[in-house]
């Protein structure tokens, strides 16, 4: 670079250079001198100490190694600056090239700021006892002039103190997970519980909408659980609610065909904290023996989550396996019940069930399962609009995460928004997630 200086890494002074900054890279540190700006890029990464060195203006003298600018111990201040006291540790925050001027009346340092004294330099920003005046540093946004080895300075540069509001994090709801407990088939369910967190986390998911299914065939079937493996299953569900309050949400998980008990479990895992209800899928759907549970669901504001296969070709052992014309039927007949149909991704033919769903406004299609056909979701969309589709993963979070790349590219980001979270924020109980 043109006007480097010395053998450190210049890649930050070059960004600074290609904007139209005329630094050089120093191994000196060197005061920060008024009348010039660095570029906020560049600032930013300043450290104390230096990252490979300071800034100066090019064509400034570099100073002798062990040169000493002012008397021993001595800072140089403007005119009418406040000198530092002892040990004191000086920052400023330099607001970006091209950022709005404050308006009158907020708060902005003049020369002569006041600094914290050295027993404060300690306390964290916002700790209370900040002296008046003093500015509230943005992360990101601190520039030590102590690494630069000066006072503060520069009455051009603009000083402010940040005003931003606090932004709401970007949700993403799965609602569709599920969490293993001791008496699955699995040895290492702890580990996988821990592993679906983390790969939520890298996701970005900020609330898993979980279940348990029984005990996964090793006590009872899969599909046709006892209520005696569904009250350990849910009890598993609620201790993990406990364990990640702000991360895991539970669906009750019930067997239909002990319809007395379902609804005894029901209550009694809402009352718990629980969110929705989960069929387990060993009873058609469009059975009447359902409606007592869907009326419970009425009752409570709570959406129904029903397993389905997408075109139902035969039965399978230990199920009665229902596809989206069965769920239909049930959900035509309970208008105010809110339904979701699990996995539409989950295999089979597909646009069998969107055939079915496009005359029941109150069922919402669930996109997880580790099917990812091409045209899928552009047949969700055209089947049922962009306010009935919501995200989940099943116990597939790569093919998850692959549709949820795939739709920030397919949607305009109000309706992306739909359906990573506000959509499934309308089918649950109001305030159960953190932004609504």
């Amino acid at each position: 670079m043109a006007g480097a200086v010395g053998r450190g890494p210049p890649s930050a002074w070059c960004r600074a250079a290609a904007a139209g900054r005329p630094w050089a890279a120093s191994r000196d540190p060197v005061a920060w001198v008024p009348g010039r700006e660095a570029s906020a890029r560049a600032a930013a990464r300043l450290r104390v100490g230096g990252e490979a060195g300071a800034l100066r203006p090019v064509g400034a003298a570099a100073r002798p190694a062990g040169a000493v600018a002012h008397p021993a111990g001595a800072v140089a201040h403007p005119v009418g600056a406040v000198a530092h006291p002892a040990g004191a540790v000086a920052r400023l925050v330099v607001l970006p090239v091209g950022a709005a001027v404050p308006p009158a009346g907020a708060a902005v340092h003049r020369p002569g700021p006041v600094v914290r004294p050295a027993a404060a330099a300690g306390r964290p920003v916002g700790a209370a006892g900040r002296p008046v005046g003093a500015v509230v540093r943005p992360v990101g946004a601190v520039v030590s002039a102590a690494a630069a080895g000066c006072a503060w300075q520069s009455c051009r540069s603009v000083m402010a103190q940040d005003t931003t509001p606090p932004q709401i994090p970007a949700m993403l709801i799965d609602v569709h997970a599920h969490f293993y407990h001791d008496r699955t088939l699995r040895a290492d369910w702890r580990e996988r519980n821990a592993s679906r967190l983390r790969a939520g986390e890298r996701i970005g998911i900020t609330t898993h909408v979980a279940s348990i299914l029984g005990s996964f065939g090793r006590t009872s079937p899969t599909y046709f659980p006892s209520p005696a493996d569904l009250e350990y299953g849910n009890n598993a569900l609620i201790g993990l609610e406990h364990t990640h309050p702000d991360r895991i949400r539970g669906y009750v998980t019930v067997n239909p065909n002990y319809a007395t008990h379902a609804r005894a479990e029901i209550q009694r895992g809402l009352a718990a904290g629980m969110i929705g209800i989960k069929l387990a899928a060993s009873r058609r759907a469009s059975d009447p023996l359902l409606d007592p549970i869907c009326e419970l669901a009425r009752e409570r504001g709570v959406p129904v989550l029903h397993h389905v296969w997408q075109h139902r070709r035969r039965d399978w052992p230990g199920q009665e396996a229902s596809d989206a014309v069965e769920l239909c039927a049930l959900a035509a007949r309970h208008p105010d019940v809110r339904f979701i149909l699990a996995h539409i991704g989950g295999g089979g033919d597909w646009q069998h069930s969107l055939a079915a769903l496009a005359r029941v406004p109150n069922v919402a299609v669930d996109l997880s399962g580790s099917g990812v056909d091409g045209g899928m979701l552009e047949s969700c969309l055209a089947a049922v609009g962009v306010e009935r589709l919501v995200w989940g993963t099943d116990l597939t979070m790569d093919t998850g995460w692959a549709k949820l790349r795939y739709l920030e590219r397919l949607l305009a980001p109000k309706e992306l928004e739909l359906v990573r979270w506000k959509n499934a924020a309308r089918l649950f109980p109001h305030g159960v997630f953190p932004s609504d």
